[in-house]
């Protein structure tokens, strides 16, 4: 059919109207939203202190050389791409603003990226729909303000969607290696990049088979396949072995990621995969019921673009496009089943979103016809999830996160805490402590157990790593075999600094029947907290 500035999605598109206007700008628009959302992560990446994931990943990054801090990535449940980046990024500087601002930018390209890939397959109309989604959803704008791997691995999975898009309709070899490029380091960006990375392979598959390409951009995509191909075996072997079967792992499995991962003889298989497939609208969108809408408007979306009831560019054959959008959930959904990936509400699916939202944004185009009105209806979605959206845990409310909070808090532990008296933390702590207190020290690998290490005159012993958190039902044996492992004499005071996501105990702890009894207790907001214990007459180390 012959191809129009106005697709058949929108018939009502006529010169002098406010649709034919959006229709010839809306590129402009699209710059547009992007400049806003833009603003809004940098707004969300200043004034607030590092969260302990964001620390750790700093810190991890900042050794004194690029080897080290490779060695260093693989004690990391992620590829090293980000790690390699933060490593020579913070010859820039170390601020909060300036560490987190690769996320800011790539967060923010990726979502002008995801309107071009739009605008290359689905058309102009969709592809600004999407784009007001992308750019403005609250949980989109959080993730892509912090120090974390979502804002490459967003960056380059669109990108490399994008450029084989563009590769196909030109039949260009050097547009599907550079696709192949965008693709490799997608999957070194995170580990949800491989699941991208299949689903990615499949569809091109698909397309080449339909388009039967030239021989030499043939051999450019099989090339790129089999580098891929190569890296998978190679992160297997470094670190994904040694990861499946950690500590980390099963703690993952069974306690703050339990929900995403199948557990046979528990959960009902096709309630966790409808559940859990709505959950990740529930994230996308950080509204339930907003959420659960646009999950039903994506399998509308899907179903018409499998039936071919959608006009896009003539160049992407829709109904491929449509098993596109959904092959990613498959692959995930597969993996949680078998307990290899999580899948559901949560971060770790975030790559879902560029699908999740193509999806919905078909629907709300194709439906509802008039594109200002598909717009209003975007926009207003947008304005329920920030009225009445809620929070994914975990999470450190702004006012709570203040700089100043973290400044008050390391002036207290300078001028109150006397340095003859022992600091002990938890690890999420220990990280909070190694970047505010310490100079911002780099990360020590290989801790299994009690770490002592002195900073700012004073000494701090860390618990292991996987006691990333103190709560108050474990810390009386922790407690203990601190005790134990130093010998502290009866009287020996010792003060517990919490910071990071949960920093509350010693309120829970005053109820316990034990004979721990915080003293001094000093809060910074709810998630900075400081309090003193006293070695009582009956400890373990006198027993011993």
């Amino acid at each position: 059919m012959p191809h129009s500035r106005t697709p058949s999605n929108a018939p009502e598109a006529s010169p002098g109207t406010v649709d034919f206007w959006l229709y010839e700008h809306t590129d402009l628009v699209a710059f547009l939203l992007v400049a806003i959302g833009f603003f809004l992560r940098l707004r969300e990446a200043s004034g607030t202190f590092l969260n302990p994931d964001e620390a750790l990943h700093f810190a991890i990054a900042n050794q004194p050389s690029f080897s080290e801090a490779y060695r260093a990535s693989l004690t990391l449940a992620h590829p090293p791409l980000l790690i390699f980046v933060m490593h020579f990024w913070r010859t820039l500087g170390t601020s909060e603003i300036i560490l987190r601002l690769p996320s800011v930018i790539a967060g923010s390209a990726f979502c002008w990226i995801f309107f071009r890939w739009l605008k290359a397959t689905l058309g102009p109309a969709a592809a600004l729909v999407g784009t007001i989604f992308i750019s403005l959803l609250p949980p989109l704008v959080v993730l892509s303000a912090e120090i974390r791997q979502y804002s490459l691995l967003l960056f380059f999975a669109a990108s490399a969607a994008l450029l084989l898009e563009r590769g196909l309709q030109e039949s260009s070899a050097w547009r599907i290696g550079l696709a192949s490029i965008c693709l490799w380091l997608a999957m070194l960006s995170h580990y949800s990049g491989l699941l991208f990375a299949a689903a990615f392979g499949i569809y091109s598959l698909m397309r080449m088979v339909r388009n039967r390409p030239p021989a030499n951009v043939m051999a450019a995509w099989l090339l790129g396949q089999f580098i891929a191909a190569a890296i998978i075996a190679y992160l297997y072997a470094v670190q994904i072995s040694r990861l499946k079967d950690s500590g980390l792992a099963q703690q993952a499995m069974s306690e703050w990621l339990r929900r995403s991962y199948f557990h046979r003889g528990h959960d009902n298989l096709l309630t966790f995969i409808f559940g859990r497939s709505f959950a990740v609208f529930q994230f996308v969108f950080g509204q339930h019921v907003v959420g659960d809408i646009a999950g039903l408007l994506f399998l509308v979306g899907v179903v018409v673009l499998l039936r071919e009831k959608f006009v896009g560019q003539p160049s992407t054959p829709t109904r491929q496009f449509g098993m596109f959008l959904l092959l990613p959930f498959a692959v995930n959904c597969i993996l949680a089943i078998v307990d290899r990936y999580p899948y559901g509400g949560t971060r770790h699916s975030v790559f879902l979103a560029m699908f999740a939202l193509a999806g919905v944004s078909t629907c709300v185009v194709w439906a509802v016809r008039r594109l200002i009105f598909a717009v209003a209806l975007a926009l207003s979605m947008i304005a329920a999830c920030y009225a009445f959206g809620f929070h994914h845990q975990p999470y450190i409310p702004r006012d709570d996160q203040d700089l100043t909070r973290m400044r008050d808090a390391m002036q207290f532990i300078r001028t109150q805490i006397p340095p003859d008296e022992l600091i002990l933390v938890d690890y999420e702590s220990d990280l909070m402590l190694g970047h505010y207190l310490c100079g911002q020290k780099p990360a020590v690998i290989g801790v299994s157990d009690f770490q002592s290490f002195r900073c700012d005159n004073h000494q701090i012993i860390s618990a292991a790593p996987l006691v990333w958190m103190f709560d108050a039902q474990s810390f009386p044996k922790i407690w203990d075999e601190f005790v134990a492992k130093y010998q502290l004499r009866p009287g020996t005071h010792v003060w517990i600094v919490q910071a990071g996501w949960g920093a509350a105990i010693a309120p829970a702890l005053e109820h316990k029947p034990s004979d721990i009894s915080p003293e001094q207790q000093r809060s910074f907001g709810h998630n900075i907290s400081a309090f003193r214990l006293t070695v009582a007459q009956n400890s373990v180390a006198l027993k011993k």
